[in-house]
């Protein structure tokens, strides 16, 4: 079986990844900041080969790349001029050392400009973070390589549980309101971070099929009111979703910068086919109950009441 390189593999998206490549037989390569991590330790024990560095070691991605057919990059958000710069490096290593194909992984609706790229956007933040989401596909359509793939997915189910909540949902956890910014009925298109792993290690494994092609990545398409009642379901408290007042969406601004893609959602449709992308590629997606219940010890610390006390 062939050998794959995967950056950030102690993050989400790069374990999901790592995870799927293992179970289907492959061999891993993996570059981390600190070996002696437990979470590079844990890959270390399922056999993953590290090498230390981090995405601005040419020489290191250049090395780790070597006998493998693959890789799977997960830029790194700081800003545009450093992902971008960190998207070279990485695929250009890979590339000198042999590798045939890249995955990327970047945010949904990064191909449709007209969609992120108004003045709106602009002003909020947003369209800086799809500037530097596209130039990273940018970067990874090589006509040096045998074949690319784009996964574009969508807004994360880990973003409602622990460690993530209190940046996404700030107060969710104390008083049990879902605060958000969303117009009645707008929904966005959700995904798992263990679908995205199946993806990436399906269009790894067989580039025949998915080179060349720029996949959406979404699941259900949830409203505020969905994902709160799922929640309470899941947990037995009491979720309620409530928007924010105008002015509470300005004070929202300086503090919850995610609240900008929820903004963007009033203005322009986010939503997805989910079950037509299972039907195309076969791959079975998780749905946000399913998710909640194979998470359900995290759901339980999450929304424990007495995260009210902390």
């Amino acid at each position: 079986m062939a050998t794959y390189l995967v950056t950030c593999a102690t993050g989400k998206q790069g374990a999901a990844t790592v995870k799927h490549l293992l179970a289907a037989g492959a061999k891993v390569h993996a570059v981390v900041r600190d070996p002696e991590k437990d979470t590079a330790q844990a890959l270390k024990k399922q056999g993953v080969v590290l090498f230390q560095g981090d995405n601005e070691n040419y020489d290191v991605f250049r090395e780790a790349a070597k006998g493998c057919k693959g890789l799977f990059l997960v830029p790194l958000p700081f800003n545009k001029e450093a992902e971008v710069r960190q998207a070279r490096v990485v695929v250009q290593a890979s590339i000198e050392a042999g590798v045939e194909t890249v995955v990327v992984s970047t945010a949904f609706w990064t191909g449709d400009r007209e969609k992120w790229d108004d003045e709106e956007n602009k002003k909020e933040g947003l369209a800086v973070y799809y500037e530097s989401k596209a130039a990273v596909e940018s970067e990874v359509r090589q006509p040096s390589l045998k074949s690319w793939t784009i996964l574009r997915p969508g807004w994360f189910h880990t973003n409602y549980l622990l460690p993530e909540t209190d940046l996404y949902y700030p107060g969710m956890r104390e008083k049990g309101e879902l605060m958000h910014s969303l117009n009645e009925g707008v929904a966005i298109a959700h995904i798992d971070v263990d679908d995205i792993g199946k993806f990436a290690a399906a269009a790894l494994l067989d580039p025949e099929k998915f080179g060349g092609h720029e996949i959406e990545l979404g699941c259900q398409n949830l409203t505020p009111e969905d994902t709160a009642k799922a929640l309470s379901k899941a947990s037995g408290r009491e979720v309620k979703a409530r928007k924010r007042t105008p002015e509470e969406v300005v004070e929202a601004a300086k503090k919850v910068g995610v609240q900008r893609f929820q903004l963007w959602a009033n203005r322009q449709f986010l939503e997805l086919d989910g079950q037509a992308l299972q039907d195309k590629y076969g791959i079975r997606l998780t749905t946000f109950e399913e998710y909640l219940e194979r998470e359900k010890d995290v759901v339980l610390a999450t929304l424990s009441l007495t995260t009210r006390d902390q």
